[in-house]
């Protein structure tokens, strides 16, 4: 029995007869054929226009980069600024911030600092008070110094620029500027002929009239405050009250023969008023009160 859905033999096509209909086609466009190829490119044709294409995107390509490098080498001359911050402490208060390339800056009582990140440098500003600056460096700073971010501090008239690791500066009355360092090297410029070198365990003071010189300090003790201590070395009275009043209110008058005694000692910055109340035991002073019960010091006479 014959199954229905299979087409018989006489409607299948036929090879055949797609090869007649095929030679049909092909004669029927064949009066047509030289136009058609007419409005095709040739292969040349298709060949020159690849090039040119592959031409075109290499100087798309080249002029590109000449952009881009022609905009970072502007971008590295002009060293434009990525980053500000500024840091403040008040009376009383210190403080320590990590800046984003892992240096790291101590403030001192009532100080404040102000830090622009720039792309080849890194600049601060000490507008007022004390800081230390522990400079953080890139692997490579040993071999390559030249390729190293500059980092400086300007401290009014003065400009302190990192060649080591870590220093103090301190803004004093009359834009004098003290510089102490701990670890490696300073370069000290306050805008006269020659700038000055500092080296580990130096200290120097610069005024706008002269560019001070390095002489050796004990520089733990003038950073002591880290730790929340305070020294002084055969330091005069007047000096001391007026140092320790960085740190707060003190209320206490000097006679005018007391204030040039020299003191000498380390003392804790929470317990300033205690020193006042100590001196008559190292000290020739007798303490007394005035009529607010403000503490007044007098120098003993000579026996």
């Amino acid at each position: 029995m014959t199954d229905p859905r299979k087409p018989s033999p006489a409607c299948a096509p036929t090879s055949g007869a797609r090869g007649v209909r095929v030679v049909a086609l092909e004669s029927a466009l064949a009066p047509y054929a030289d136009a058609l190829r007419a409005q095709l490119p040739s292969a040349d044709d298709i060949i020159q226009r690849a090039e040119q294409r592959q031409r075109s995107a290499r100087v798309r390509r080249a002029g590109i980069a000449l952009a881009l490098g022609l905009a970072l080498g502007i971008a590295w001359w002009i060293d434009p600024v990525y980053q500000t911050q500024t840091m403040t402490t008040v009376l009383g208060e210190s403080g320590v911030w990590t800046l984003s390339d892992g240096s790291r800056v101590h403030l001192n009582t009532d100080s404040r600092v102000d830090v622009a990140l720039h792309l080849r440098s890194r600049r601060l500003s000490l507008a007022s008070g004390e800081a230390t600056f522990d400079v953080a460096h890139a692997p490579w700073h040993g071999l390559l110094p030249a390729l190293e971010r500059r980092f400086t501090v300007q401290a009014g008239g003065t400009r302190i620029e990192d060649i080591g690791t870590t220093f103090n500066v301190r803004r004093l009355p009359g834009d004098a500027v003290e510089v102490s360092v701990q670890q490696g090297r300073v370069r000290v410029d306050n805008g006269h002929t020659e700038s000055v070198e500092l080296g580990r365990g130096q200290m120097l003071r610069t005024t706008p009239q002269a560019p001070g010189r390095p002489v050796p300090a004990e520089v733990d003790n003038l950073t002591a405050w880290h730790d929340g201590r305070i020294v002084f070395d055969n330091t005069p009275l007047a000096e001391v009250v007026d140092e320790l009043r960085r740190y707060g209110p003190l209320p206490v008058t000097l006679g005018s023969d007391a204030a040039q005694l020299r003191i000498s000692g380390q003392f804790d910055l929470g317990n300033r008023e205690q020193l006042i109340d100590l001196l008559p035991r190292f000290a020739p002073v007798r303490l007394g009160r005035s009529a607010d019960g403000t503490p007044h010091v007098e120098r003993l006479p000579a026996p």
